[in-house]
């Protein structure tokens, strides 16, 4: 189940990077398995470096079910950043899975992805109430768009 959400949200980034985005891409999935919200970075396009995939998904989903998400499932491409992963704590997502780890997009792009690599586990282990974190899903196939820019 996880890795069919996964590809849906690498569709989401591979669209972004087509637009002129980063490729990021994010789902947030209802306790239901339901799809509540689907979004990508839009930074370029909003013009506001705020606008990552996860807070974007985040943002729709308060606004369609409440600021309270409890038992939903963020799927994200990459490892949130910790503005991505506090906002995703704060709404109380209960699990976020990610694909590659941020560590490998900036060796990746050779550090052109520029990012705050702060490991999600370390700000899940601070966070006091912990959620479930699983990493590495479809990694290989969510680095891919990183790595396609380079020679």
């Amino acid at each position: 189940m996880d890795e069919d959400f996964m590809l849906q949200a690498l569709a989401i980034a591979t669209r972004a990077k087509a637009e002129g985005e980063p490729p990021f891409g994010a789902l947030l999935v209802a306790r239901t398995g339901l799809i509540v919200a689907g979004a990508s970075d839009e930074v370029s396009r909003g013009r506001d470096l705020s606008l990552h995939a996860e807070l974007n998904v985040v943002r729709r989903a308060c606004q369609e079910l409440g600021p309270d998400l409890r038992g939903s499932t963020l799927y994200t491409t990459v490892e949130p950043c910790p503005m991505c992963f506090t906002a995703a704590w704060l709404a109380r997502v209960w699990r976020v899975v990610f694909g590659a780890t941020m560590d490998a997009v900036f060796d990746a792009t050779g550090g052109a992805q520029r990012e705050l690599r702060f490991p999600a586990a370390s700000l899940n282990a601070f966070s006091g109430e912990p959620l479930i974190l699983v990493g590495g899903v479809l990694a290989k196939q969510c680095l891919w768009p990183f790595q396609s820019d380079r020679s």
